[in-house]
């Protein structure tokens, strides 16, 4: 037992031995640790110190880009608190162009296919503004080789970028300056080494493109040969390059550059400077290159054409004097010297001050003076008394500046265009007045009743138009020919122009149409007294040879400011009043007044209606037969005229339409659909029944009425025998000779021709037997009379003898009863038109009533 204490004794010796041990290895350990503690205190004090003090951007950012912990660098330079930016992902604040490689090189880097990458990139910051950094990323992986985070270290390179971005921008603004220069500009480096060369310098001397230019001393002098304006060579060495480069100044130099291998050859003007840059320590030879091959050249041509210019000017009708800006004169040439009376040596030198007041170059003074201050050219036209007579100068004064507005002479040029301005005068004359008569025409009536109604105006009074129209006239032509008719007219305008007085004036409209303006000087119808007078006085008998002619007028008047504020109404309004006047008989006057302006008016509206009804179609043709009086047949049929919807009879819509012109296109209207008709009731069965259409003078009088008649006619695919025209004598009497011929047309197309109201007119029986025509037609208001007038009885017979005679067929129209077609039966009248016949009927009527009418004849 004591064994056993004693051993448990040493053993709990041990145990405090060991224990003792482990105490002081612990507190050994403890010291350690508290040692190691202190160390890595410190180092996490330097890291924290490093991460916030660096001048970079340090983060540590989430896989999915959230950051994690960012320095103050960092959120400096992106504007935001690190609060915010704890709320933020790397990608909100990356420049979208920017996201997609930054993004790529991230996923390389998960992937295993890199440790980390570098990249330059925008960010977008707290103000909006874009903000360059420099990009370096690693990715921390923990003990198990799995991505953690990422360590993104970010240096602000704004500045250096942004600057990198104006020196582009500035090399490129000289590099478009450059290129857009006119004149060459080359750079050598101080060793003569090709630096820059715009366009303009590589085409000069012949080259493409910069990589083309070998500046080597031997290859350029293989390359190109240059001499002086002599002709004396120039080696390399004492090229402007190389002179600048060895320290000689180089300015203005001439030489003629020549290329063997394409043959052109030109002048260069070059001039060069040693420039110093921050960039080089060497200067650079910069040199500017110019054409003036042109220039030399025209310098040359100058010279020798100064002297052929003397020689010119000295040839030349016009007056050349030169003055100096001091108004001294240079030069005068010899049209000048032989206008002064002088000697070039008197006038040379001469100041314009000194100048006699009656000398033709004191006109030149003002203009003078004028080119001198103002640098501009000045000229004006000038009236010169001479002693033989007034003379008409142009007078040009051409300053010639050297630059800017600084004079050095002015040229003054004296053309003398006298005979010229006295040969327009006449031909203005002639040109205002015509030709025949001698009275002012149309032209000079708009500028004198400018004046006039100016003047009427000033002094409250009223000017007369009197529209002047000669009554049958046109006869006078025909029957004595165009020699007396003319004749006839120079007399008429010596008496208009005789009976007028002192202010009035009287002018030639053209054809046998006149018109004058009476001023009413303090008498209110001093238009009416003077055309009372001149009804008189052209009325009294004309003697051209031992012809005797006698005339009338019809005059129609409008007042001036009464009833129209302009010539063209003045006149349009005068020539209504003439036709009332010619209407009420002739050889009578008119004033234009209310009631011709209601008629006027109402003559618009009806124009209007007119062309509306022509466009809607609204016009319809009714058919009126002519039958054979012996037989019975019907021969023909007669197109009227009709206006359905409007109510209005064919005697008032058609003088509408001839007075207003519209006749033409009515006429066309009809023929078309009377061709058209015709057409139609072929294919129904019916025969050919001719279709006669009334033609209006004014259709007549186209030259080309024939042919539009025959193009009307072929083109409803007709012949010339289904169509007849009637026309009046008043159309066929006006130029007989222009109706022989148009008639003579249409008969050879097939077509008949009528003389309709035969009886009416006041046509010549000579004239009619030479008219070309086919039948005669009875005007129905002797047959209206026929029953109870001797005298309707008389002329019937006279009409039917007369046709006979001439072999022509004999119509009467207005039968309306059976006793008068037994009448003309009786006397040998060939045809009937009348109600007693048949009343006029549409198309589709006529047809019906011909087979049962043609039925009842068999």
């Amino acid at each position: 037992m004591g064994t056993n204490v004693g051993e448990l004794q040493q053993r709990i010796a041990r145990l405090e031995a060991l224990l003792e041990e482990k105490v002081t290895t612990l507190s050994l350990t403890q010291d350690a640790l508290a040692h190691a503690e202190a160390k890595v205190d410190e180092v996490t004090q330097i890291y924290q110190t490093t991460f916030d003090l660096a001048a970079v951007g340090i983060a540590h950012v989430t896989l999915d880009g959230r950051w994690l912990r960012i320095n103050p660098f960092l959120c400096e330079m992106l504007g935001y608190t690190k609060q915010e930016l704890h709320t933020k992902t790397f990608q909100e604040l990356t420049y979208p162009e920017d996201l997609a490689p930054d993004l790529h090189l991230v996923n390389e880097m998960l992937l295993g296919k890199r440790t980390s990458y570098s990249i330059e990139k925008r960010y977008i910051k707290k103000n909006g503004e874009l903000v360059w950094g420099h990009l370096s990323v690693s990715l921390v992986r923990d003990v198990w080789g799995m991505p953690c985070y990422f360590i993104a270290i970010v240096k602000n390179i704004d500045a250096r970028i942004r600057a990198q971005h104006q020196g582009e921008q500035s090399r490129a603004r000289l590099k478009a300056v450059l290129d857009s220069l006119s004149e060459g500009v080359i750079v050598f480096s101080s060793e003569g080494k090709l630096l820059e060369a715009n366009p303009a310098s590589l085409r000069l001397f012949g080259y493409r493109t910069q990589s083309e230019v070998d500046s080597s001393p031997e290859l350029l002098a293989d390359t190109f040969e240059v001499s002086t304006l002599d002709g004396e060579p120039v080696p390399v060495e004492d090229w402007p390059v190389y002179r600048l480069l060895h320290g000689e100044a180089e300015s203005k130099a001439e030489l003629v550059i020549h290329r063997p291998d394409n043959g052109r050859s030109w002048i260069a003007n070059i001039s060069g400077k040693l420039v110093y840059t921050p960039q080089s320590r060497e200067p650079l030879a910069v040199l500017t290159v110019q054409d003036v091959t042109k220039r030399l050249m025209a310098e040359t041509a100058l010279r020798v054409s100064e002297q052929r210019l003397r020689l010119a000017f000295d040839h030349i009708p016009d007056m050349v004097v030169i003055y100096n800006p001091d108004q001294r004169i240079q030069y005068v040439n010899l049209a000048a010297v032989r206008n002064l009376g002088k000697q070039d040596g008197d006038l040379i030198g001469q100041h314009a001050k000194n100048t006699p007041p009656n000398s033709i170059l004191s006109l030149f003074q003002p203009l003078l003076r004028e080119a001198l201050i103002s640098a501009a050219l000045q000229a004006e036209d000038i009236d010169f008394a001479s002693e033989g007579g007034l003379r008409n100068l142009r007078v040009t004064c051409v300053p010639i500046s050297e630059s800017g507005h600084h004079v050095r002479e002015v040229m003054v040029i004296c053309h003398d265009y006298s005979e010229r301005r006295q040969a327009e005068e006449k031909i203005r004359q002639a040109a205002l007045h015509d030709p025949l008569t001698g009275l002012p025409n149309r032209s000079l009536l708009y500028e004198y009743a400018r004046h006039s109604f100016a003047s009427a105006n000033r002094t409250q009074q009223e000017v007369a138009v009197l529209f002047i129209d000669l009554d049958r006239f046109k006869p006078i032509n025909d029957i004595h020919g165009h020699e007396v008719g003319d004749a006839v007219l120079r007399k008429i305008a010596h008496r208009l122009r005789s009976n007028m007085r002192g202010e009035d004036m009287v002018f030639r409209l053209g054809g046998d149409e006149f018109l004058a303006l009476i001023p009413h000087y303090q008498e209110a119808n001093a238009g009416e007294k003077v055309a009372q007078h001149l009804i008189k006085t052209i009325s009294q008998p004309y003697h051209i040879g031992s012809v005797e002619a006698s005339l009338s007028c019809s005059i129609g008047i409008s007042i001036y400011p009464r009833d129209g504020v302009d010539v063209d109404t003045l006149i349009g309004h005068a020539d209504a009043a003439m036709y009332a006047a010619k209407q009420k008989g002739r050889n009578a006057i008119q004033l234009y007044n209310a009631a011709l302006a209601e008629k006027f008016y109402m003559q618009s509206l009806i124009e209007e209606d007119i062309k509306g009804a022509l466009k809607r179609d609204e016009f319809s043709l009714y058919y009126q037969p002519v039958i054979d009086i012996q037989t019975r047949q019907v021969v023909s049929v007669e197109a009227l005229l009709r206006w359905p919807g409007n109510g209005m009879g064919p005697d008032r819509f058609i003088r509408v339409a001839e007075a207003t012109g519209l006749i033409s296109r009515l006429g066309e209207w009809v023929l078309g659909h009377a061709c058209q008709q015709h057409a139609a009731w072929i294919d129904d069965g019916l025969p050919a029944i001719p279709i006669a259409v009334n033609v209006s003078p004014l259709q007549f009088r186209k030259e080309d009425f024939a042919d539009n008649l025959q193009g009307i006619i072929e083109s409803h695919s007709i012949t010339g025998k289904g169509v007849q025209i009637e026309l009046t004598e008043t159309a066929v009497m006006e130029d007989i000779d222009h109706a022989i011929t148009v008639l003579n047309a249409v008969r050879d197309y097939g077509i008949k021709v009528s003389l309709d109201d035969f009886g009416t007119g006041y046509s010549s029986l000579s004239y009619l037997s030479r008219l070309p025509l086919d039948k005669i037609k009875v005007d129905k208001s002797f047959v209206h009379r026929l029953q109870f007038d001797t005298a309707s009885r008389a002329i019937i017979e006279a009409i039917i003898a007369l046709g006979r005679t001439l072999q022509l067929e004999i119509v009467a129209e207005g039968i309306e009863s059976g006793s008068t077609l037994q009448y003309l039966h009786r006397h040998g009248c060939h045809q009937a038109q009348g109600y007693h016949v048949c009343k006029p009927m549409v198309g589709d009527q006529f047809a019906a009533w011909y087979r049962q009418y043609s039925g009842s004849l068999h």
